[in-house]
C-alpha cells in the first residue's frame, strides 16, 4: 500500500500545477526523482526545468514570441506528464494495491492489448465449432478478464491498441456485454491514473449507436473530466472534443440527465437508512424547541418560520403521481434513487464477484453463471417470462440482478415461491409503467441504462472487498457546475437550473446557492432565483447574506408577504428586533389576519419588553384561532410580568390541563409567590424540580434568571434564600 506521504506529495504537486506554480512543482519533483532514483526521470526533469528557465529568461528580456503561450502550455503539460510518470513508477514498485499488482502481472505476461484481443477473437472462433448459437457470448472468461485487465491497468495506449479498441467496440458481432466492459475498463483505469488516450477513447464512444455503450461512455467521461478538470484546458485534443458537444442538443440533454443521476447518488446512504420506512417521509424542517421557555415559535401551531415560498414555481410539477408504494419506489429508482442498496449489499459474497470486472458486467441471461444456477430450477424462477422481465426491468441494477439470481439456489422453496409470486405481480405493473414512460419519453431508456450503470459503479466503489484501495468517487461533491469543462458544455443557464433545483429539492443548500448564484450573475433580477438564494443562505445560517437577497427580491417585487416576513425573520435572527418589528408590521398590512404575523409581532414586542403591547397581539391570535393552545404560554408570561397575576394563574392552569413543561411549573410558582401564597409556590417549584429529575442546579439557573422579575413584582430579596432552602428540604423528604 502506498504511504499517505506519497499521496500527499502527489496532491501538492498537482495543486501547484493547477495554480500554475511551475517553479514550486519542479522543486518538489526534483526532490522526489532523486529520492526514488529515477534515472530517466531525473534527466527529463533537468531538461524540462532548463526549457522553463530559458523561456522565463527570454520573457524577462522582452523577446517577442507569438508562440509563448503555446510553449508555456507545453511545459505545463510536460510537468503533469513527469508527475504522472514519477508516481506511477513509485507505485508500480511499492504498492500492494490490486491495481498495481494486476499491472505487474500484465507486464510480466508480455502481452499487449492487441495480442490479448486477438486471443479473445480466437476463443470466439473456437467456440463456434461447439456452440454455433452462443459462440459470441459464452466461454470467453479468461480472454475477457485478460483484455479487461490489460486496458484497465495500462499506463498508456499506443496507436495499435487504440485502433483495436475502436474496432472491438464497433464490432456488433461481439456481445454487447463484453464491449460494455471495455468502456468500464477505460473509465476506472482513467479515474485511477490520468491517461489522455483513455479519455479520448471515451469521447469516441459517447455517440455510439448502442445505448448500453454510449451511456457508459458518457458516464465514465463525466467522472474522468470532473476529476481532472484543473488540467483539461492545456490539452487541445480535449478542448476541441468539448467544443464539438456544444452543438449537439440531444447529447447535452443526455449529459444533463446523467449529471443529475450522479448527484443523486449523494442520497443513497440517506435512503438506505430510511428503507425500513419503505418510502422516504417528508421531513419536518422545524421541530418544537422544548427548551425555549415560552415555545414562541409554536404559537401558531404551524411550520411558519422555515417554510418555502408557496408562490414559487413547482419545478418538478411534471413528476408523475404514483398509485402505490411499489410504484413510488419504482419511480424513485427510475429517477436515480438507489432504494435497494441495503437489500443487496449482503449478497456480494458469491464467487462471481471475486472477478473484479463482474461488478461492472451488464446483466444477460446467457451468462454461464446464470445458466448454471437456473438449470435445475423447476418453479417460478424457471419461467422464461419471469427471467426476461427481471433481466429487462430497470428497477434493479446489473450487479443486484446477478446477486438475486445467484441467491436463488440457496433459498428455501417457500421463499422462492413467495418471491416468484411477488415478482410476477410486480413486474407486470412495472412493465406497464416502463412502457408508458418509454412512450412518453423516447430518451427514458437511456436514463434507465445510465441509472443502472451508476448504481453498479456505486456498488463497486463502496462494496468491493478491496474498495478501500480505490478513490471513493461517490464522496466527491459532484459540483459539476463549478468545473470548467461543464461550463463550456452547458452554456444555457436554464439547463444549469435543473441542477440547482435538484440540490434545492434535496436540501443541499450550499450547492444549490452556488448554482443559483451562477445563474443570477448571468441572468439577473429573477425574483424566484434571488428568493431561493436567500432561502439557501438562511438554511446554512448565513443570515446577513440571506437578508441581502431577500431585500433585493423585495426591491424587485415589493409587498410580497413571504419575502417581507423573511426579511423580518432575518432581522430577528440578527438581533435587530426593531427592524424585524417594522417588517412584520408591513407584512400585517399585506395579510391582516395572518396568525403567524400576529404572533411574530407579539414575539418582537416581548423581546423589546413591551409586554402590554405584546399581549394585544397574543390575544388576537387566541381570538382568531381558539383551538390554539400554544399562545396561552406567552399570554400567561406577559400577564405575570405586567402584574396581572389572576390572569397569569388562569392561563397557566389552562396549560396544565392541555400540555405542560418545566417552565410552566416554575412560572406558576412565581405567580403564587407574587400573590403571597408561598405554600402553593413551593409546591410548583417542587414539581418543576422533580420533572427535571431533581436536578436542582438546572432549576436554580432558571430561577436566578427570573429573579429580577420577582423583585420587580414585590418579592423581598431577603426572602429568596429562605424560600430556596425550604425547597431543598422538601426535595430531601
Amino acid at each position: 500500500m502506498i504511504t499517505p506521504d506519497i499521496k500527499k506529495q502527489q496532491a501538492e504537486i498537482e495543486l501547484a500545477l493547477s495554480e500554475k506554480r511551475i517553479k514550486d512543482a519542479l522543486s518538489l519533483l526534483s526532490e522526489l526523482t532523486k529520492t526514488h532514483h529515477g534515472g530517466k526521470l531525473i534527466d527529463d526533469h533537468y531538461n524540462l526545468e532548463f526549457t522553463y528557465k530559458s523561456m522565463l529568461k527570454y520573457t524577462v528580456e522582452g523577446v517577442s514570441d507569438p508562440e509563448r503561450q503555446k510553449v508555456y502550455n507545453g511545459i505545463l503539460t510536460s510537468c503533469y506528464q513527469l508527475s504522472d510518470q514519477l508516481f506511477s513508477t513509485i507505485q508500480n514498485h511499492q504498492s500492494s494495491e490490486i491495481f498495481y499488482e494486476t499491472r505487474r502481472q500484465v507486464n510480466n505476461s508480455l502481452k499487449t492489448v492487441t495480442t490479448t484481443g486477438e486471443l479473445f477473437y480466437a476463443e470466439i472462433a473456437q467456440n463456434k465449432l461447439f456452440d454455433q448459437a452462443n459462440a459470441n457470448h459464452t466461454h470467453t472468461h479468461q480472454a475477457t478478464t485478460e483484455l479487461f485487465n490489460q486496458i484497465w491497468v495500462s499506463e498508456g495506449l499506443n496507436d495499435e491498441d487504440n485502433a483495436f479498441i475502436k474496432k472491438f467496440i464497433l464490432d456488433d458481432s461481439i456481445h454487447f456485454s463484453f464491449r460494455s466492459l471495455i468502456i468500464s475498463a477505460l473509465t476506472i483505469g482513467a479515474i485511477k491514473e490520468f491517461c489522455l488516450s483513455k479519455i479520448l477513447l471515451l469521447f469516441d464512444f459517447i455517440s455510439h449507436a448502442e445505448n448500453e455503450i454510449s451511456q457508459r461512455a458518457i458516464t465514465g467521461l463525466l467522472l474522468v473530466l470532473f476529476k481532472y478538470d484543473n488540467r483539461l484546458k492545456i490539452y487541445p485534443e480535449v478542448t476541441s472534443r468539448i467544443k464539438l458537444i456544444q452543438d449537439n442538443s440531444k447529447l447535452i440533454r443526455n449529459i444533463l440527465n446523467i449529471t443529475v443521476q450522479l448527484i443523486r447518488t449523494r442520497e443513497t446512504e440517506k435512503i438506505s437508512n430510511k428503507l425500513n420506512d419503505e418510502i422516504i417521509p417528508e421531513v419536518a424542517k422545524m421541530q418544537p424547541n422544548l427548551r425555549n421557555k415560552l415555545d414562541l415559535d409554536e404559537i401558531t401551531g404551524e411550520k411558519s418560520l422555515e417554510d418555502e415560498n408557496p408562490d414559487w414555481e413547482d419545478f418538478f410539477k411534471d413528476s408523475p403521481e404514483l398509485m402505490s408504494k411499489l410504484e413510488e419506489l419504482t419511480e424513485l429508482q427510475m429517477e436515480g434513487a438507489d432504494v435497494f442498496l441495503t437489500t443487496f449489499k449482503m449478497l456480494k459474497h458469491f464467487s462471481f464477484f471475486n472477478t473484479l470486472h463482474n461488478w461492472l458486467m451488464p446483466f444477460y441471461l446467457e451468462n454461464d453463471e446464470i445458466k448454471s444456477v437456473l438449470k435445475d430450477e423447476t418453479h417460478l424462477f424457471s419461467s422464461k417470462s419471469i427471467q426476461e422481465s427481471l433481466a429487462k426491468s430497470g428497477f434493479l441494477c446489473n450487479s443486484d440482478k446477478y446477486s438475486l439470481f445467484l441467491s436463488v439456489p440457496h433459498m428455501p422453496q417457500f421463499q422462492k415461491d413467495m418471491m416468484g409470486n411477488m415478482f410476477e405481480q410486480q413486474l407486470e405493473q412495472m412493465g406497464e409503467l416502463e412502457k408508458d414512460e418509454e412512450m412518453l419519453n423516447s430518451e427514458k431508456q437511456n436514463s434507465i441504462i445510465s441509472n443502472r450503470y451508476i448504481q453498479d459503479l456505486y456498488r463497486f466503489y463502496k462494496l468491493h472487498p478491496q474498495h478501500i484501495q480505490f478513490e471513493d468517487i461517490f464522496a466527491w461533491r459532484m459540483d459539476f457546475y463549478n468545473k470548467w469543462f461543464f461550463k463550456d458544455i452547458i452554456t444555457d443557464y436554464s439547463q444549469l437550473r435543473q441542477i440547482g433545483e435538484f440540490f434545492f429539492k434535496k436540501e443541499y443548500y450550499q450547492e444549490a446557492a452556488e448554482a443559483f448564484l451562477m445563474i443570477e450573475s448571468e441572468e439577473p433580477n429573477q425574483v424566484e432565483i434571488i428568493q431561493k438564494i436567500g432561502y439557501c443562505f438562511q438554511q446554512t445560517k448565513a443570515y446577513s447574506k440571506a437578508l441581502n437577497q431577500y431585500l433585493k427580491a423585495d426591491i424587485l417585487k415589493p409587498d410580497q408577504a413571504w419575502t417581507t416576513k423573511k426579511i423580518a425573520l432575518m432581522y430577528k435572527l440578527l438581533k435587530q428586533t426593531d427592524k424585524a418589528l417594522e417588517y412584520y408590521h408591513i407584512a400585517e398590512r399585506i395579510q391582516p389576519e395572518n396568525l403567524h404575523t400576529q404572533a411574530s409581532i407579539g414575539n418582537c414586542l416581548l423581546d423589546l419588553k413591551e409586554y402590554s403591547e405584546a399581549l394585544k397581539f397574543f390575544f388576537k391570535v387566541e381570538y382568531l384561532d381558539q383551538s390554539n393552545t400554544n399562545v396561552w404560554r406567552p399570554i400567561a408570561w406577559c400577564s405575570l410580568v405586567t402584574g396581572n397575576f389572576d390572569q397569569a394563574e388562569k392561563y397557566y392552569h389552562k396549560l396544565l390541563i392541555s400540555s405542560t413543561n418545566t417552565h410552566d411549573f416554575i412560572n406558576l410558582g412565581h405567580v403564587y409567590w407574587c400573590k403571597n401564597n408561598r405554600k402553593e409556590a413551593l409546591k410548583f417549584y417542587q414539581k418543576a424540580t422533580k420533572q427535571l429529575k431533581n436536578t436542582y442546579s438546572e432549576f436554580f439557573d432558571t430561577f436566578t434568571e427570573d429573579l429580577p422579575l420577582l423583585i420587580k413584582n414585590g418579592i423581598d430579596q431577603d426572602d429568596v434564600p429562605i424560600m430556596l432552602d425550604q425547597l431543598k428540604y422538601l426535595l430531601e423528604e
